[in-house]
């Protein structure tokens, strides 16, 4: 890495955490001045800018629910990629969040078990994120600015996965469940996703745990399955969607939703993605109006990976709307994980309610009301006879629109089946982004991939 320093800030494209910073009259830029407090409200931001911004967009075009028609997004549609294109993000991830959450552990962790463990939740969610999409990442050696080591070794998506991301959630379950007594500070509005609720926090710990041993389909599909299922059956979440970790944002200049802030800067950039509205619409789904605006023509439609068609529908006011919230970790894709894990291990019955209460939680949850019983019928009644691996991950690609799970699904199970952009440079979907130029070139230890269709260790 050119530099791993000790900064607690607010990123360029998400500066919504201004308000907290200013609440708490401490400098962003001045980490003599820190608390846990504000720590953990800069590092839950920075979260929010990299599950919800370009790399979301970009995983979105990949997957086909958006198309890229104008401005750089006609490059990431044509696959164009280089190690210059994802250097701010990679930036964000370690400095925005990654550094914020080492400090918090280290700083604060003694005596404020509640702040170590939602620090190592956000620590797994980042570096989750980073090796997903780049494979080979630095952690272990990566912290140690004030030792002058700049150039950390790479740790290996398959220690992450294996090792470091399970010990992190194990270690914040462990925290989390310490009594109140045991802390001497206690997260509250600094903790602007569930507001110091610690049980939430646990369920989405067990969650998350239950996304990464399902992430391994490829490399142990059993065990996977039986850790998944472990993991869920601990998890104390409410169908309702009140335990769902979301992305929140606010109705002002310096604190807007992603996607809302790229179709008002960047009108005409992306539409509605031919796939995902063709879903939609053959199914008679109700979330069709929350992701999608009507059309120039007054219906719902969408463009194509190879085209470049400006007449189709935008992203829907039920994504992007400047005070919407996004989800990030929900009881819907827990459900999708549990019909997954089932399925299996031979367990289809099982696999089929799950399923079913997946799609209906997702109903919900997107338009606030239950599903019809005609939609329910035909897209949430399956059986032990009729459930199939590409059922479950086609209503969860619906489900998870925005998030960057249906990407890391695809490469992991080929499904939904897509029809990469001809026109690309290459006619193939990347299956991973390019090393960025700032580790090419500064950081001699770093695994240095530039073969976008080269998998990722998971993706067998």
């Amino acid at each position: 890495m050119k530099k791993i320093l000790i900064i607690v800030f607010c990123t360029g494209i998400l500066t919504s955490c201004q308000k907290k910073l200013d609440e708490y009259g401490i400098s962003p830029n001045n980490p003599t001045k820190t608390s846990p407090a504000l720590l953990l409200s800069s590092t839950e931001v920075a979260t929010f800018a990299n599950y919800t911004g370009s790399l979301a967009r970009v995983s979105a075009l990949f997957t086909q629910q958006i198309a890229g028609i104008d401005g750089q997004l006609i490059d990431y549609a044509k696959y164009d990629l280089n190690d210059n294109t994802f250097v701010n993000e990679w930036t964000i991830i370690y400095q925005g969040t990654l550094v914020n959450t080492k400090v918090l552990t280290d700083k604060y962790g003694v005596g404020n078990p509640y702040y170590s463990g939602i620090a190592k939740i956000l620590t797994a969610m980042n570096l989750s994120l980073s090796s997903d999409l780049w494979g080979d990442v630095p952690y272990s050696d990566a912290f140690k600015g004030l030792e002058q080591n700049f150039k950390p070794k790479y740790d290996t998506q398959e220690d992450i996965y294996r090792n470091v991301l399970p010990n992190l959630l194990d270690d914040a379950i462990a925290n989390l469940s310490q009594p109140v007594t045991a802390n001497k500070n206690i997260p509250a509005s600094d903790d602007i996703i569930f507001g110091g609720d610690v049980t939430k926090w646990k369920a989405t710990a067990y969650i998350l745990k239950a996304r990464y041993s399902n992430r391994l389909s490829q490399i142990d599909p059993t065990g996977s399955a039986t850790k998944s299922l472990l993991a869920l059956n601990s998890a104390v979440f409410t169908p309702d969607g009140s335990s769902d970790m979301m992305a929140k944002f606010f109705d002002s200049a310096t604190s807007l939703n992603q996607w809302s802030a790229f179709v008002s800067g960047r009108p005409g950039y992306i539409k509605m993605g031919k796939n995902l509205i063709d879903f939609l619409v053959l199914s008679n789904d109700s979330r069709l109006p929350f992701y999608a605006k009507k059309d120039d023509s007054g219906n719902y439609s969408g463009t194509a990976a190879d085209s470049d068609v400006n007449t189709t529908s935008d992203i829907g006011e039920g994504i992007a709307l400047n005070a919407n919230s996004l989800p990030l970790v929900t009881y819907s894709e827990a459900k999708f994980i549990e019909a997954e894990a089932q399925l299996r291990l031979s367990q289809p019955l099982l696999a089929a309610n799950a399923f079913n209460e997946a799609v209906k939680a997702s109903v919900k949850k997107v338009t606030g009301v239950d599903a019809s019983a005609t939609f329910i019928l035909n897209n949430a009644s399956e059986t032990a006879l009729t459930i199939t691996l590409e059922k479950i991950i086609k209503q969860k690609y619906i489900a998870l629109f925005t998030q960057i799970e249906p990407y890391n699904d695809f490469r992991r199970t080929g499904f939904p089946v897509l029809t990469p952009n001809a026109n690309g440079i290459k006619a193939q979907i990347p299956l991973r982004l390019p090393s960025s130029s700032d580790e090419r070139l500064y950081n001699p230890n770093a695994t240095i991939i530039t073969n976008i269709y080269s998998p990722v260790w998971w993706d067998k």
